[in-house]
């Protein structure tokens, strides 16, 4: 699908385009324009399924926009964003059909909630003319229509009150009782726990599927919300307070996180909320995820809405750094993790670990890893700022597996760092290659030290003492060194030869190529072909 933002202020659509995880929701493309004109000018290209639109621009208004691609007729979900709350904006946005009137500043999780309102809305109406188009009765689409009545009750895109959840039942036409109870049950499972071989969507699908068979004993989805939150992918199944008993559905999810665990190749968590009114619905889905937020020692089990993880008061923990230093030093790589994966499954067989306690040991142990590069001269950022290393850090604060792939990379690269700074010979050895492979550009010794994780004072020192020279030196020499092959084996001009061998100047490379051998680079090349003539070469 096509998603279109438009917006005179650039910044905010640049925002925009990077706030909301557009794939998940099934948007493979997203442009961008900053006036109405521009906007319709794109329609030629394209037709958008859904359109985000500010209001107020300076060339056109959003109610221009919105009642222009109703005139053409294009079927185009709409999501209207402005500083100002103006009943008349609202009212006229209502009349033309729009999806959602959101406020700035701009919350994602509403402006997530109204996309996958505009998304579900959008599918819905498709598949409506479907059905129309080929004479079929409109029951094949209750599913459709109350998965989406769903959704928008759990992402609290339909007020709270009462009377509005009846009348969007009444205005769907569908038969679902505001009288009653219902009990909100979800699963959860960390994205980075699904299996490689699963594609996301694929997983998502997979997912929903089993939670629907085990928890609705139907494949139907009328019932089943699925989205992301986070590093978090959740499916929200909804049951009438009669359906089951409580011990039925624990079972239920049981069986659900078992075969999770059997199929999908990932661990599983169930929260089963209390019965409650239609419109505390929302409430209870937040108050489930904060719960699972929490969970660090209970996951891959069976929680009620009021279960309380019981874990002791945590007495301070602080990590063995002495230990752990000693370890480090002895580039002892499996037993740096097995210890780690010892105390912290002290801390759990205790009840002392919680997502606090993981935070304090996370940071222990990047202290006595950045105490260890500082005093080998090794810069810590150039091992742990690629996007691998970040990512796992990110998600290592609420997952123990997460926590200890995380812990696993940053002490593989560590040690080995310090392997290769405890070999000055190697350090060099791998300096100068790196020279040979670059010397043709613009050197400097800080490009270099960056190629051996060294400081650049520090590979100087010790790259001085294993080759008698500078680094500036050995470069000049290598590369005087490939000039002379040049002058005796091509026909390449000598200003030629400058620009192939690093230098910008000829007068610079000559000055030298003189002091290095002597005599000017013409001198060379005509006395090695006097040389070589007189040789009979």
């Amino acid at each position: 699908m096509k998603c279109m933002l438009i917006d005179d202020d650039i910044p905010t659509v640049q925002v925009l385009t990077e706030l909301i995880p557009w794939t998940a929701y099934g948007f493979n493309e997203v442009s961008q324009a900053h006036c109405v004109q521009d906007a319709q000018t794109l329609f030629d290209a394209g037709i958008p399924d859904l359109v985000i639109c500010d209001i107020e621009m300076p060339r056109g208004s959003g109610i221009e926009m919105i009642q222009w691609i109703r005139e053409q007729g294009y079927d185009c979900a709409f999501i209207f964003f402005t500083c100002h709350e103006s009943f008349d904006f609202a009212s006229t946005a209502i009349s033309f059909n729009a999806d959602s009137y959101l406020l700035k500043p701009l919350n994602q999780e509403k402006l997530e909630a109204a996309v996958m309102k505009a998304v579900g809305g959008l599918k819905w109406r498709r598949q409506m003319g479907e059905y129309q188009k080929f004479g079929m009765a409109w029951l094949k689409n209750k599913g459709l229509v109350e998965a989406s009545f769903w959704t928008d009750i759990l992402m609290a895109t339909i007020s709270p009150r009462l009377d509005l959840i009846q009348g969007e039942i009444l205005k769907r036409e569908l038969t679902i009782k505001t009288e009653q109870s219902y009990v909100l049950v979800l699963a959860s499972v960390f994205l980075s726990e699904i299996d490689e071989k699963w594609n996301e969507s694929t997983f998502r699908y997979a997912f929903a599927n089993l939670s629907s068979e085990i928890m609705l004993l139907r494949l139907e989805y009328d019932r089943i919300v699925s989205y992301q939150k986070n590093s978090m992918l959740y499916v929200a199944v909804i049951l009438d307070e009669d359906d089951t008993s409580q011990v039925q559905l624990e079972e239920r999810a049981a069986l659900l996180i078992q075969l999770m665990n059997e199929y999908l190749k990932c661990m599983g968590t169930c929260y089963i909320s209390e019965a409650k009114p239609i419109n505390e619905l929302s409430g209870v889905k937040t108050e489930l995820e904060r719960m699972d937020h929490s969970n660090v020692m209970f996951r891959g089990k069976v929680h009620g809405q009021h279960t309380v993880f019981q874990r002791e008061q945590p007495e301070r923990y602080d990590l063995d750094t002495e230990l752990y230093t000693s370890l480090f030093i002895e580039r002892e790589k499996a037993q740096i993790v097995n210890r780690l994966k010892k105390d912290l499954e002290q801390l759990v067989a205790k009840n002392q670990l919680h997502a606090e306690t993981l935070q304090v040991i996370r940071e222990d142990f990047l202290q006595v890893v950045y105490a260890i590069l500082a005093k080998k001269n090794v810069q810590a950022h150039q091992l742990f700022t690629d996007q691998l290393a970040q990512q796992l850090y990110v998600k290592s604060e609420h997952s123990l597996f997460d926590f200890m792939k995380w812990a696993h990379l940053v002490t593989e690269r560590t040690v080995e760092t310090i392997k290769e700074s405890q070999r000055s010979e190697g350090i060099v050895d791998k300096a100068m290659r790196y020279i040979h492979d670059n010397y043709t550009k613009d050197l400097n010794r800080d490009e270099v030290a960056a190629s051996v994780f060294l400081t650049p004072d520090y590979l100087a020192k010790v790259f001085k003492q294993e080759t008698g020279l500078t680094m500036k030196e050995y470069l000049n020499d290598y590369r005087i060194k490939a000039a002379k092959l040049m002058l005796i084996e091509s026909r390449l001009s000598i200003g030629q030869i400058a620009m192939e061998t690093g230098y910008e100047t000829i007068s610079y490379f000559s000055t030298v190529f003189k002091k290095l051998t002597g005599e000017t680079p013409n001198a060379y090349r005509s006395r090695q072909s006097y040389d070589r003539e007189k040789n009979g070469v």
